[in-house]
């Protein structure tokens, strides 16, 4: 058995050439295409492949769980870096973080050419062997690991393997390198401190983030409130602009908030090189562990892999976060009233959270996600690890929006005495609002009839960049559960789907739908404001995703589908007839015979939801609008 395993369409391409110089036919290989833009690729000129469902199941999810655990704990453990303001925690979050998601791909690669070989141990493997490493953090297009680790796992295991790449030349991408505008930058930063110097300031995420609508509100209540976004990202050009229009729209419509963007890396300040240097031993002790069976997985060791993505990509970025934690201060330190607000506690704003609690300023985590309390083992692994950027970090208070993200934190305040947030019921902050939305409307906004029954199928999709495992599904479970629930549409009388897209999702409407059933009962809609879908939704599909809690918010029965028989998001009895009143507001369907039945049954129960459907489980009895403004005006005086 000939074993072609191949990432993207280059690949594919030099598979061709390589073919045609030996004389080879296609029709004897297997071709197992781990990407589904290739996968798309190949079924447009209808080229026979596997995706990786058959090598990659339940078991592998959670042996990956396991074995990242045991490398985020030799972190923890060895993680001793202090920077000269007293932080740490956010230098040893950012750098688990982004460890674990490298690890994640490798040990997906793994455990696909472990399960391959399982099914033949004989087989020959054919893979495109590209050493190549970039200055990213994380996880770039052209960094290719899978002929890497292909061709260590057949030596191992004494297969044939054969690098049908020609030109395996180690390449890295030079850094990018911008023409710093240094004095610029320093008056805009001085004068942007000096226009704001008197005001209430609220430190906040840079652009985006779903804050809008509430920083439009608190900025009603009190006109000295000032919003400052922290954003070292965008390019100064593009902050100017942002600002000077934020400026004239506060001066001219007394109903806009005034909110400013500055990038902290414009304040310039040095970072001293023995603190520097401390960092980098630091970070360089954790890839040179003397435990060699530490960085094993199925056989294979990825020791020298983690080494090189530790030297290249992960070292200058934490070098520039360093910087970013110095200059954060100093900006800090320019206000007397003040706060820090954030939906994210990662990069920039992990560094915001845990300098406020060292300088004994009010913080407030404005939780986003859906974080139920642990199902079982892998997902507490899971949630610890996610959390650790989100409710469960340096922030001194959590709004909680709901009344499972409040038991969500009780559980792991119950279980780690380091858990230390004060907690503020708010309800729903950032959430979708479909107070006066109508629904006829927005279903016409959308191209569909009044008349039409809307399932929305909105779930969390992550690329090889950012996999987590267990509660996601990998893109291939995406694809094989949404095709399942497309089929059922088909059949339903008036019922249409849109499928919401995940932000940042790379693939486009023309490769979604090659993967997809063919069907006129669908449509693909990613642009916009997800309330507005929402607003034109008669029941909720997902495995999971935010967009839960934000149904349930606003009274909209959800269908949670999980065919894989592995993560039941609220721990709630699997659908198995229409008998029983307990599958409302949320269904569970956990076997693909089932969800034909189940999606008929949150049709009638959709038209029901506005009375007699017990939702305090999902959502507070009580409005904690008033609490939470309180909070504001309290912390930053």
């Amino acid at each position: 058995m000939k074993v072609f395993i191949i990432e993207f369409i280059d690949e594919f391409e030099a598979f061709k050439t390589f073919l045609h110089k030996n004389n080879f036919n296609i029709d004897d290989f297997i071709i197992v295409a781990l990407e589904p833009r290739l996968q798309a690729y190949l079924k447009k000129q209808g080229i026979r492949y596997r995706n990786a469902l058959p090598y990659f199941n339940n078991e592998s999810h959670r042996k990956i769980i396991i074995e990242t655990e045991k490398i985020m704990n030799y972190i923890h453990e060895h993680f001793t870096f202090i920077d000269g303001n007293g932080l740490r925690n956010c230098y040893k979050t950012e750098f688990s973080h982004y460890i674990r998601l490298f690890l994640n791909h490798l040990f997906k690669i793994l455990e696909i050419l472990e399960n391959i070989y399982k099914e033949n141990k004989t087989c020959e493997i054919y893979a495109y062997v590209k050493r190549n490493f970039t200055s990213s953090h994380m996880i770039a297009n052209n960094e290719r690991y899978t002929g890497i680790l292909a061709e260590t796992y057949a030596k191992n295991r004494n297969l044939n393997f054969i690098n049908f790449n020609e030109n395996d030349i180690p390449y890295e991408l030079p850094k990018a390198t911008r023409r710093r505008l240094v004095k610029i930058e320093n008056l805009v930063t001085i004068l942007s401190i000096y226009l704001q110097r008197k005001k209430k300031v609220i430190f906040i995420p840079g652009l985006g983030y779903g804050f809008g609508k509430l920083t439009t509100l608190l900025s009603l209540r009190d006109r000295e409130i000032t919003f400052l976004g922290i954003d070292y990202t965008e390019k100064l050009s593009k902050l100017i602009c942002f600002n000077i229009l934020s400026f004239l729209k506060a001066i001219l419509w007394r109903n806009s908030r005034r909110y400013y963007v500055l990038n902290p890396a414009f304040i310039h300040k040095t970072v001293d090189k023995v603190e520097h240097t401390k960092l980098m031993e630091c970070i360089t002790s954790i890839g040179n562990s003397s435990d060699k069976s530490l960085y094993e997985y199925n056989g294979v060791s990825y020791h020298d892999l983690l080494k090189k993505k530790i030297e290249t990509g992960l070292k200058g970025y934490m070098s520039v976060m360093l910087a970013q934690a110095h200059n954060l201060k100093y900006l800090f330190e320019k206000f007397n009233k003040k706060m820090v607000m954030s939906s994210y506690a990662l990069g920039i704003m992990s560094v915001a959270g845990e300098l406020a609690k060292k300088m004994k300023m009010i913080s407030l985590f404005i939780s986003h996600g859906v974080t139920p309390p642990p199902v079982d083992l892998y997902h507490e692994i899971e949630l610890l690890n996610l959390c650790k950027g989100f409710m469960l970090s340096d922030y001194t208070h959590v709004a909680l929006s709901t009344p499972v993200q409040e038991d969500n934190l009780h559980f792991f305040k119950k279980k780690y005495s380091w858990v230390e947030n004060e907690e503020l019921r708010t309800g729903p902050l950032i959430f979708a609002d479909l107070t006066g939305m109508k629904k006829s409307s927005y279903k016409t906004k959308l191209g569909l009839s009044p008349d039409d029954i809307v399932a929305t199928h909105a779930t969390v999709t992550k690329g090889r960049q950012g996999e987590r495992y267990h509660f996601v599904e990998t893109l291939d479970e995406y694809f094989s559960s949404l095709s399942d629930i497309i089929n059922v549409v088909d059949k339903s009388k008036n019922l249409k789907l849109i499928i919401r897209i995940h932000p940042g999702f790379h693939l486009s409407n023309v490769e979604i739908n090659a993967l997809l059933p063919t069907s006129d009962r669908f449509i693909i809609q990613r642009e916009g404001q997800f309330s507005e879908v929402l607003a034109a939704t008669d029941f909720l599909i997902s495995y999971s995703s935010t967009t839960i809690d934000e149904a349930l918010i606003n009274r909209i029965p959800v269908l949670l589908y999980d065919k894989w028989n592995r993560y039941n998001h609220y721990k709630t009895d699997a659908f198995e007839s229409e008998e029983s009143l307990a599958f409302c507001p949320v269904c569970y369907v956990n076997d693909t015979n089932n969800l034909e039945n189940a999606i008929e049954y949150m049709i009638k129960k959709s038209m029901n939801m506005k009375v007699n459907v017990d939702l305090d489980r999902y959502r507070y009895t009580e409005n904690y609008n008033e609490q939470f403004y309180r909070f504001i005006e309290g912390a930053i005086k």
